[in-house]
């Protein structure tokens, strides 16, 4: 994931990530409360990462009113790929011993 670049990037994409598996989505206010960022370092790199497309923006459909943030297919695509490959390593070291 190349246009993931900082610590905070990292932070945000892997919170928005968790909170997916859970199946609860994750608005600003959850991610601020995260302390990943100060408010205006938090905004700044949500846009980034929306305009890379790593993340993107979801309007809650029982309420209008909160955005909420998802991993784009792409993303969770790139971190499958990337949990079949230690899953593959750690096979390989276990039947090699």
């Amino acid at each position: 994931m190349r246009y993931v670049r900082s610590r905070e990037d990292w932070s945000i994409v892997i919170a928005i990530g968790e909170a997916a598996e859970r199946r609860q989505p994750i608005g600003y206010k959850q991610l601020s409360l995260l302390d990943i960022a100060s408010p205006s370092t938090l905004t700044r790199k949500l846009k980034q990462l929306i305009g890379s497309n790593i993340i993107r923006r979801v309007i809650q459909a029982d309420d209008g009113r909160m955005v909420a943030y998802t991993l784009t297919k792409t993303t969770t695509e790139g971190f499958r790929r990337y949990e079949r490959l230690l899953r593959s390593l750690r096979w390989k070291r276990e039947n090699d011993d």
